[in-house]
């Protein structure tokens, strides 16, 4: 088997929760207190976006029943 094949597909809210994860992980290690509130803020609209995009899964799902 390809090691391709063996990476995990994730699902676009799952995809914006880790770069929210990411984000978080940045400002805890930022520099100043700014770049960790700018960092936060990333995190915040990632997670946002997961959240929106998790309703709209979601809601597909629901549709194709």
């Amino acid at each position: 088997m390809p090691a391709y094949q063996s990476v995990p597909e994730f699902n676009l809210s799952e995809k914006y929760h880790l770069k929210a994860v990411g984000c978080e992980r940045c400002a805890k290690n930022a520099s100043d207190q700014t770049t960790g509130q700018e960092w936060q803020q990333l995190a915040a609209q990632w997670h946002s976006m997961a959240d929106q995009a998790a309703k709209l899964q979601g809601d597909n799902n629901l549709e194709s029943l």
